[in-house]
C-alpha cells in the first residue's frame, strides 16, 4: 500500500467525519487538538496519512506526530477494516521509537500484526490498557468557587512544566517536552496556596482526557483531586466538548474518585510502545 498524505488544510474534513461520537478518543477531539497545535521546536513534526483517496468515505487515516526522537501514533476508522489501517501502519516504515497510542479493542490484531512484521517475538508485546471513563454533561454543575480560603482553582500554565513532569508516573528523559506541549496546546489547571504554589494539578491530553491528574502528598485527602477535576470538567463543558478520562487498572483510588463524581466506564483503550528498528 501506498501510504496518502491528507494536507492540513483537509484535517477539518477528517475531523468532522467523528463529530457524532464526541466520546471517542480517537477522533474529533484529537483532531483538532492537533489541527490547532503549535510546535515547540522545527524538529517537531505531524503528519495525518490514509489508506485510498476515498478517505472521506471510510474516515481511515494514521497520525503520527514525531517528537524527541520518538514517534506518537494515533489511529482509526470509521468504516474501513482494521487489516487496510494495519497495511498502511507497515507501508510507512518507521524506524524510530514509536507509540501507538489509544487504540481500541478492535486494533489489537492489528498492532499484533504489525509487531509480527517487525520480527518481534509476539510474546513480548504488551497492550498496555486504560479505562475509559465519561462524564454526561448533565453531570456537570455550573461551577463554583471553593469556600476554602486556603487554595484557589485556576489555569496553570508550562511555567510549571518541570514540576508536572516531577511526578508523572510514565516520566522519561524527554518526556519534559511533552509535558509543555500539553499545557500551551490544551486546557491544564491547578489548585494553587495562598503563596501561589500548585498543590495538585490536572492536564487535558491530545486525546482530550484528564491526564497527569496529580496532588502533592502533602495535601492529599483533602478533595483537591476533586476540585482540580470539578473545574476542567465545566471548563470542557463550555467548549462543547466531552468530558473524559483514562485510568489504569491498577489505579483503584482514581477509579474510585471518578466515579464518585459520576463518571461511568464506557470503554477500554490500549498503548504499546515499539521498539526501534533501525
Amino acid at each position: 500500500m501506498e501510504p496518502i498524505l491528507i494536507e492540513k488544510s483537509q484535517w477539518p474534513e477528517l475531523r468532522d467525519l467523528y463529530a457524532n461520537d464526541r466520546t471517542n478518543l480517537t477522533g474529533f477531539d484529537l483532531i483538532e487538538y492537533f489541527l490547532n497545535y503549535i510546535p515547540l521546536s522545527t524538529t517537531e513534526s505531524i503528519k495525518i496519512y490514509t489508506t485510498d483517496t476515498d478517505w472521506r468515505t471510510h474516515g481511515s487515516y494514521i497520525l503520527i506526530h514525531y517528537l524527541e526522537n520518538k514517534a506518537y501514533i494515533y489511529m482509526n476508522t470509521i468504516k474501513g477494516t482494521p487489516e487496510d489501517l494495519g497495511k498502511l501502519l507497515n507501508s510507512l516504515k518507521l524506524k524510530v521509537f514509536h507509540l501507538i497510542c489509544g487504540y481500541e479493542e478492535r486494533f489489537k490484531p492489528l498492532v499484533e500484526a504489525y509487531w509480527l512484521n517487525l520480527g518481534q517475538d509476539l510474546i513480548n508485546l504488551e497492550h498496555q490498557g486504560a479505562i475509559v471513563y465519561h462524564l454526561p454533561s448533565t453531570e456537570i454543575p455550573s461551577w463554583k468557587p471553593s469556600l476554602s480560603t486556603s487554595c484557589k482553582v485556576a489555569y496553570i500554565t508550562s511555567n510549571h512544566a518541570e514540576l508536572v513532569d516531577k511526578h508523572w508516573a510514565y516520566r522519561s528523559a524527554d518526556s519534559i517536552t511533552m509535558i509543555r506541549g500539553f499545557m500551551e496546546n490544551n486546557l491544564a489547571v491547578g489548585v494553587f496556596d495562598n503563596q501561589g504554589e500548585p498543590l495538585a494539578w490536572c492536564l487535558r491530553s491530545p486525546h482530550g482526557s484528564l491526564s497527569n491528574l496529580h496532588v502533592l502528598s502533602s495535601h492529599r485527602r483533602m478533595g483537591l483531586g476533586s476540585l482540580a477535576v470539578r473545574f476542567m470538567a465545566n471548563e470542557i463543558k463550555l467548549k462543547g466538548s466531552e468530558v473524559l478520562a483514562t485510568v489504569v487498572p491498577e489505579n483503584e483510588g482514581s477509579q474510585k474518585m471518578f466515579e464518585k463524581l459520576g463518571f461511568n466506564n464506557i470503554n477500554k483503550l490500549y498503548w504499546a510502545v515499539i521498539p526501534c528498528t533501525l
